[in-house]
């Protein structure tokens, strides 16, 4: 792997503020208001046959003390088997833009969404440190990132507490599932890095080949060779050449055989998601859903060629993925990619989601465009027809 390598590094992606963001802060002045979403939440377009989804507005997420209100990006999740949902740290910019001088804030803030209530709680507990672009793998927050650095510390997202020991290394922007964890940075360096995660201990493993990947997303597929972790998307910026990379394709490692193998490209003419700042949970079938993230074209154009008014549009105009998207394997072991629905209301990056034991799904705040998190929450159903 070239050390030539970087995201987070290179002047060009510094002066588009990509300090850990999935979208991209520039340092242009942001609107003081953003406009209202064009359509109803619950708005579901293009259902595929044999599959029904269902969308409902929850109660917002909103950081005291933001006006507008705002949300959070890339905070920690976790559901309880009760169905309560648990939304801790995250970061935004509180009072202004990059651009006109606003610092991100990294909080310790921890809510929670009783099944029913009418409103997230704020928990009396924090998080050990404020934190943000972490890895959520159960019940566990590992690593991130916050105004002070890098992070390797692991926190049990139930009680708040810290576990004693670290993981092997700071981790941030990387994806996770089950009980692994890979790409992102480690060590603050972007890098193809590895490993499992049990019982509150972290252990490297073999690095997956090919791409970089920063702001991956990841999950746990059902093959006909057992239960297979996925690697998908994320980008990676040249310092050297000034050109960025989104693979739209990932990588599967199958733990019973301890290899790596490679993952089919998303076509371009399902989707133009990016595959950068999206968020995955399960379809309850073995598969795994996609939602939210950036604009291919937008964002790599964004990244190789900055302009002055990139920060200025209204949400619209980045086009972030409002396509809710599949990957299974079929019984001969072949991945699939599936478009099964429009639901206009995930376009948001760094977004929180998580399934609950019912087959619901919780999607949390997210950027609604650089510099501004949403303070939107949604309950999501999808079901499949019975073969």
């Amino acid at each position: 792997m070239k050390k030539a390598f970087f995201f987070l590094v290179p002047a060009a992606v510094a002066a588009l503020g990509l300090s850990a963001c999935c979208c991209g802060e520039k340092p242009e002045p942001t609107p003081a208001v953003v406009a209202a979403p064009a359509v109803p939440a619950d708005t579901v377009l293009d259902v595929v046959p044999g599959v029904s989804v269902a969308v409902k507005a929850l109660p917002q997420l909103a950081v005291a003390g933001t006006n507008p209100a705002q949300g959070v990006a890339g905070a920690f999740v976790y559901a309880a088997p009760d169905g309560t949902v648990t939304v801790a740290g995250g970061a935004l910019f509180p009072d202004k833009g990059p651009g006109d001088g606003g610092k991100k804030a990294f909080l310790d803030t921890i809510w929670t969404l009783a099944p029913g209530a009418d409103a997230w709680t704020v928990s009396e507990k924090k998080l050990p440190v404020p934190a943000a672009y972490g890895v959520s793998v159960g019940t566990y927050g590992i690593g991130g990132e916050n105004s002070e650095g890098k992070l390797a510390g692991i926190v049990n997202l139930a009680t708040a507490e810290a576990l004693p020991n670290e993981f092997p290394a700071k981790i941030d922007n990387a994806g996770g599932a089950g009980e692994f964890v890979a790409g992102g940075n480690a060590d603050g360096v972007a890098a193809n890095r590895a490993f499992t995660f049990r019982e509150g201990e972290g252990v490297t493993i073999a690095g997956f080949h090919g791409t970089l990947r920063a702001q991956p997303v990841a999950g746990i597929v059902s093959t006909p060779r057992g239960n297979a972790f996925v690697l998908v998307g994320g980008f990676y910026f040249c310092a050297a050449t000034g050109e960025a990379t989104l693979d739209r394709a990932g990588v599967v490692y199958y733990p019973s055989e301890k290899r790596w193998d490679s993952l089919p490209e998303l076509p371009a003419e399902l989707s133009g998601a990016g595959l950068v700042g999206s968020t995955a949970v399960p379809d309850g079938q073995g598969g795994l859903l996609i939602f939210g993230g950036v604009n291919v074209e937008i964002f790599k154009n964004a990244l190789e060629n900055p302009a002055p008014d990139y920060q200025k549009h209204e949400p619209a105009w980045y086009k972030f993925n409002a396509d809710v998207l599949r990957l299974s394997f079929d019984a001969d072991g072949n991945a699939k990619w599936e478009k099964l629905a429009t639901v206009p209301a995930t376009a948001r990056a760094g977004a929180a989601a998580v399934r609950l034991e019912s087959g619901e799904i919780i999607f949390a705040c997210g950027e609604l465009k650089p510099g501004f998190r949403s303070p939107d929450c949604l309950s999501i159903k999808i079901d499949f027809e019975k073969k």
